[in-house]
């Protein structure tokens, strides 16, 4: 991540995170999302074209820590629904030995010449 040290890195990826997406009534996503970042734990909120209305990064230590904010953001008056995904933290090592990785064709392979002995 561009800013981020890699203390501050390690400190995300023991946190919990998870994305919050938010059906309002009409008209209601702005009042929504201004709600919505005032909710202590709510990273970020942000209002969209086209639905659900209105979208929060949610963040605890745990997922126990994010049954608060998420219940606050649920209790909004202008709230009809919402659908929460946790996020898989991946690290970036990870990722970059995996897509290696997949490019390789493993030696058992058909169509591969084999080595001399």
């Amino acid at each position: 991540m561009a800013g981020t040290t890699p203390n501050s890195e390690r400190a995300q990826v023991m946190s919990v995170q998870a994305y919050v997406f938010v059906t309002t009534k009409n008209p209601g996503p702005r009042a929504a999302c201004r709600a919505i970042r005032k909710i202590s734990g709510v990273v970020r909120a942000d209002a969209l074209f086209g639905g659900p209305a209105v979208i929060a990064i949610v963040q605890g230590r745990d997922l126990a820590e994010m049954d608060a904010p998420i219940d606050a953001v649920v209790q909004l008056p202008m709230v009809v629904d919402t659908e929460t995904h946790v996020v898989r933290h991946i690290e970036q090592e990870d990722v970059v030995r995996n897509r290696v990785l997949g490019r390789r064709r493993s030696p058992s392979v058909r169509g591969r010449r084999s080595r001399p002995r």
